[in-house]
């Protein structure tokens, strides 16, 4: 499976805390953060994963890490030598991949689930999909809204409103070609794609009650380092 993991963003509400790292190498305990997700992806494909890391800002470091893990995993380095948006850092990452379907995450967050349950569960659902985590507190992430019947998402809220529901997760499974023919090489952000995307076609969600947690403020990294600690 071809998983690219965007870890090219600057990080900048973490700088107090972690400002010579990037965020997703910040340690959780004694270990980069991002040895967590990668356990989780490995435990999902095994010997058949291929890590595509979007890298940018502070790219040396995933050089690095990349040289010290592969032998735990196949991984290729995409690099952002301009900023591209989050739309572009995922179509310039998807010129290695080889494969019909491409498994995208943000590298900043951890979420408990099976990937490859969910990549197989969205296959034929369209051309993007996206796993939807639930959380008791939306106000900072906005939140969406899912046709309960069709599991379409109908709405992208803004943030700020309060109360639990389910979120973007940044986990998707996308069709490279049509995403590809669907975009222009030019930077855009992949969160107002999705937004256009899904008012205009149908646009997936498979819901999760899954342990979930982003780290890009120094609130939740700290939140991280007790919620993560049993997997240190």
């Amino acid at each position: 499976m071809d998983v690219i993991v965007l870890v090219g963003g600057k990080g900048t509400r973490l700088s107090s805390i972690v400002n010579n790292l990037p965020k997703p190498l910040a340690p959780i305990g004694n270990r980069p953060f991002f040895d967590l997700v990668l356990h989780r992806l490995r435990s999902a494909f095994g010997q058949h994963l291929h890590l595509i890391l979007a890298t940018g800002h502070l790219h040396e470091h995933f050089e690095q890490y990349a040289n010290a893990n592969q032998p735990l995993a196949n991984i290729s380095l995409s690099r952002e030598r301009e900023p591209l948006g989050t739309g572009g850092a995922i179509r310039n990452a998807m010129q290695l991949s080889t494969q019909k379907h491409v498994l995208v995450l943000n590298g900043d967050c951890y979420f408990d689930i099976d990937y490859c349950a969910f990549t197989q569960q969205v296959t034929n659902k369209g051309a993007i999909s996206l796993a939807a985590a639930y959380v008791p507190d939306i106000s900072r992430f906005g939140a969406l809204t899912i046709d309960p019947d069709s599991g379409l998402i109908t709405e992208f809220l803004e943030k700020g409103k309060q109360g639990a529901g389910y979120i973007n997760a940044g986990v998707y499974l996308i069709n490279k070609a049509e995403f590809l023919a669907s975009t222009a090489t030019t930077p855009f952000s992949f969160e107002q794609y999705l937004s256009e995307f899904a008012a205009s076609k149908s646009l997936y969600s498979q819901c999760y009650r899954a342990e979930f947690i982003d780290i890009g403020t120094p609130e939740d990294y700290q939140k991280a380092q007790l919620m993560l600690k049993h997997l240190i």
